[in-house]
């Protein structure tokens, strides 16, 4: 900072890295002694000021490089997990699988599966864990764990009933004693492929749709709480069998805006044109609809939650 004497007016010197003020060349001794006064007093601030800012500049650059790096971690931490889902479906007899996966950050806090038990068995689920990110993301590997590593297992091993499996699962997580009210739900069931009957059990998700071949649809509604709040719960089985053309839609909740529309009088479920009109075609055609008008809504780049979802079709004679 300094003083600068030239003809004119008092200003500020401009482009200058340092502060210099123009003083008149006619300045008085009087008001000279008070300018350098006030530099002598204003230097030792301004110096500080601009550590100050060389400090938080250097801040500035250390945590765009924890950003980043932070980044980085999460889009590999993404496609590990995208790893850990199935990349091709089994296609056995006239039974057929689709599944949409769409995280709404990096990481998801859904997961789904389809494994072949044996000839005549498939079983299949799609997960939720609360929230999405970081933590809801471990969640999804340790409910995939506890359900394919040590109830899927692999082709030939007996196959419990889905009620058991919900079960065991509720149980491995209410043992955790999981943080901030953390829970999961889930849909999982099993296809017998001779005679087309599919057995399921549901835990706080939403009601899997039973689409019939001449289009009617209806919630296939089941109990089953929530898994991980309490040890103690009750996940009951439900049976439907699929006839040539039906499709079982399982879905999570961040795709309730595109499928219902509401309840009617009777309470019962209405649902959404988009839906209405996709759900009528194969089931990847019919989830390449939905992804196509998920992709031109207002806020598809920063969705509020994970959409996923798993068709069960059983092919057209």
């Amino acid at each position: 900072m300094g003083l600068v004497f030239s003809s004119g007016g008092y200003g500020v010197v401009p482009g200058c890295g340092d502060v210099f003020i123009h003083i008149p060349t006619e300045v008085s001794s009087r008001e000279l002694h008070g300018w350098l006064s006030v530099l002598r007093h204003v230097r030792p601030h301004l110096r500080r000021m601009n550590e100050q800012v060389v400090a938080m500049q250097r801040l500035g650059r250390r945590v765009n490089e924890n950003l980043l790096e932070v980044d980085q971690e999460l889009r590999l931490a993404g496609r590990l997990q995208r790893d850990f889902l199935p990349k091709t479906f089994p296609e056995l007899a006239d039974v057929r699988f689709a599944a949409m996966y769409r995280p709404a950050t990096w990481v998801s806090g859904d997961i789904y599966d389809v494994r072949q038990f044996d000839d005549r068995h498939i079983g299949f689920f799609l997960a939720d864990a609360m929230g999405h990110g970081v933590a809801a993301g471990l969640l999804t590997m340790f409910i995939k764990e506890a359900i394919v590593g040590r109830r899927m297992c692999d082709i030939g091993s007996p196959a419990r009933c889905p009620s058991e499996v919900l079960t065991s699962l509720n149980s491995d997580l209410a043992a955790q004693q999981l943080p901030n009210c953390q829970f999961v739900t889930a849909c999982y069931g099993q296809i017998n492929l001779d005679s087309h009957e599919v057995v399921f059990a549901r835990a706080g998700h939403p009601h899997p749709i039973h689409i019939s071949t001449d289009g009617q649809m209806r919630e296939v509604e089941t109990p089953g709480g929530l898994l991980g709040i309490f040890p103690e719960g009750d996940f009951p089985s439900t049976r439907l069998t699929l006839v040539p053309g039906d499709k079982l839609f399982i879905y999570s909740d961040g795709l309730e805006d595109i499928i219902s529309a509401g309840r009617d009088d009777q309470g019962r479920p209405t649902f959404g044109p988009v839906f209405l009109k996709a759900i009528q075609l194969p089931a990847q055609e019919c989830l390449d609809m939905l992804a196509q008008h998920l992709d031109s809504a207002e806020g598809s780049l920063q969705p509020s939650d994970d959409q996923s979802c798993l068709v069960v079709e059983r092919l057209p004679a």
